[in-house]
């Protein structure tokens, strides 16, 4: 009797033993397929998107009309993968991570599409670094505003958490994929470099964020920052290009006329509109970077429900 519980009991731990390594298996065959071979391994025919955060997510500046990235990854996954797509878009102008967090927590139709989500997409932290910065506009040097900025972004890493803390109660399962941001002002301003910095301060957060959810993935959006100016010769250039635009000398006033629109030289990924957001270059490139991150984690989120 003994000896049939003693091989019962192996048995079944060989059991489990082999089902464990079949998944392990089956996972990693998964990870390194082809997209289409992939959705085909995973039996997915459809999966559920939701794009949430800022202006970068409502597409602000694209000249397309196709809701920014979130339009163009929803027809490339499509495309690549051959499963349908349903993507809601949450994506509001100006929010910043508390207002996003805001919304999530008082919209049923929000929260319902959170839950129903097979991957989450988020933009978020462009408004809250202008929030320190225009709170920081009278600083008196680029070190002093650089100070100012590194306090915002202990600030605005606590409310990030907040935010995932959030995200994840309404769902624990589906992947994260977090944009960092960049510096729009950079190539008609190309001296501050202070500027950079503050951007990548903030970026350094949502890349942080994403590593403590374990299941969060970072989207780098720097290059944007450049646009054509892509290597330190050509961003060389830039100091010979650039002329004053406003009859006062002082940045701010520099920064404000920028913004109006008005400039001397253009970066050609983003909006000539407000010289702010991405225009059809940018969202492509943004939609590049995701899908690049996404093919890679796709085991995440090639899921059946």
């Amino acid at each position: 009797m003994r000896k049939k519980v003693i091989f019962s009991t192996l048995l079944i731990i060989l059991s489990c033993v082999a089902v464990i390594g079949w998944q392990k298996n089956k996972q990693n065959t998964l990870q390194v397929a082809g997209p289409e071979k992939a959705a085909k391994l995973a039996k997915v025919k459809h999966v559920n998107f939701v794009a949430l955060g800022d202006s970068l997510t409502e597409g602000v500046g694209d000249e397309k009309h196709e809701q920014g990235y979130s339009g163009r990854i929803a027809k490339e996954i499509d495309t690549k993968y051959d499963i349908k797509v349903s993507m809601s878009n949450f994506g509001r102008s100006g929010d910043r991570s508390d207002q996003i967090q805001k919304r999530l927590q008082t919209q049923p139709d929000f929260q319902h599409a959170v839950e129903q989500a097979g991957a989450i997409i988020v933009t978020v932290g462009g408004n809250d670094l202008q929030q320190s910065l225009l709170k920081n506009i009278s600083a008196k040097t680029p070190t002093d505003l650089s100070a100012a900025i590194a306090t915002g972004q202990k600030q605005y890493e606590n409310k990030l958490v907040d935010l995932f803390k959030v995200i994840r109660s309404r769902n624990s399962d589906a992947p994260i994929f977090i944009f960092g941001n960049y510096n729009p002002l950079f190539v008609h301003f190309p001296k501050r470099e202070d500027l950079n910095k503050d951007v990548q301060l903030f970026n350094t957060v949502n890349r942080r964020v994403a590593v403590n959810d374990k299941n969060s993935y970072y989207v780098s959006l720097y290059q944007l920052t450049f646009g054509q100016y892509n290597n330190k010769k050509l961003r060389q250039t830039l100091n010979k290009k650039v002329k004053p635009i406003s009859k006062k000398t002082d940045d701010n006033a520099e920064m404000t006329a920028t913004l109006l629109g008005e400039t001397t030289v253009k970066n050609n990924w983003i909006s000539e509109t407000d010289n702010y957001h991405p225009n059809n270059i940018g969202y492509n490139y943004m939609t590049t970077q995701l899908f690049n991150v996404m093919r890679k984690e796709q085991s995440t989120w090639l899921k059946a429900h």
